[in-house]
């Protein structure tokens, strides 16, 4: 296949910069779960585009920070592996606001590699002074001298996205296709029913909670002519969080319930039956054992 060009784009940034927002846009779909809380997203996810001549493959990855515990270790350990095994070019998302010390730090790791760098700053929908965004760019400038290119765009809109999936595609190397032609994502429907349940979770809940939990698809059966039926399992960390996700007379699972069923059913395009538990897993966050069962 002379001539085609295919490689992985991986974006990377500190948390809430965008990234699972821009990686939808470019998937044309919701595949990363994006609320406006910080640390949403906890894995690698990844979109394939196409066209003529060329497949890209961009990686959502988890926000950089420094870890506290061992799900947060085990995080930035996915950004670093495709940073460090995955990335043929990478889109360093930014918000159009100064770097903090964290934004900086990844901006140093990102620049030290050896693959064109793209500097994304988003949220233009937001309207920042251009002035702002003229020295943000400065100081990003100063951080990665050698940028393949610099981006102003809303992820959320859609704004100068197709210029930024440009430049990565045509950064590319020549190589085969590493997906076969069609291939939307490389996920199970299994792991989005855990991440949907997860983003309601985040929505609903407040302070530490969201933080506190695992999602864990213990049944997921389809049969023709009826329902999915889909059995989650929420675990938490201790026995005082239970009762908040259950709720007075079981109001806020019951909340939690329908309004995971509701997004299951529009993002598998058929109906569901779910069944919510809840269950106490101490200290699960840093236990390798239960982090590799959750797939972290």
């Amino acid at each position: 296949m002379a001539g085609f060009k295919s490689g992985f784009i991986v974006l990377a940034g500190v948390p809430n910069a965008g990234k699972s927002t821009l990686l939808n846009r470019l998937a044309g779909g919701n595949l990363a779960i994006v609320t406006p809380k910080p640390q949403t997203t906890r894995d690698n996810i990844i979109a394939v585009r196409e066209g003529e001549g060329w497949q890209a493959v961009f990686v959502d990855t988890p926000g950089y920070l420094e870890p506290k515990y061992g799900l947060q270790r085990t995080m930035l350990g996915r950004l670093k592996l495709a940073l460090t095994e995955d990335a043929d070019a990478v889109a360093l998302v930014a918000e159009p606001e100064m770097p903090g010390p964290e934004a900086e730090a990844i901006a140093r790791e990102v620049g030290g590699l050896n693959v064109p760098v793209f500097l994304v700053i988003n949220k233009m929908d937001k309207k920042p002074q251009p002035a702002l965004v003229e020295q943000v760019m400065a100081r990003y400038e100063q951080i990665i001298p050698s940028l393949a290119g610099k981006f102003r765009l809303s992820a959320a809109n859609g704004n100068g996205v197709h210029l930024l999936e440009k430049a990565a595609v045509d950064a590319l190397p020549e190589h085969p296709p590493y997906f076969d032609p069609g291939t939307w994502t490389d996920r199970w429907e299994r792991y989005f029913v855990a991440e949907i349940v997860r983003q309601q979770i985040l929505a609903l809940y407040q302070q530490e909670i969201p933080y506190a939990c695992a999602v864990e698809v213990e049944d997921f059966k389809e049969e023709k002519g009826r329902k999915d039926a889909i059995r989650v399992i929420v675990h938490v960390e201790r026995d005082s969080q239970k009762p908040i996700i259950i709720g007075k007379r079981g109001a806020a699972i019951a909340k939690l319930r329908e309004t995971s069923q509701k997004a299951m059913e529009a993002f598998l395009g058929r109906p569901v039956m779910l069944a919510l538990f809840v269950k106490v897993t101490e200290n699960w966050r840093n236990d390798p054992e239960q982090l590799a069962r959750f797939g972290y």
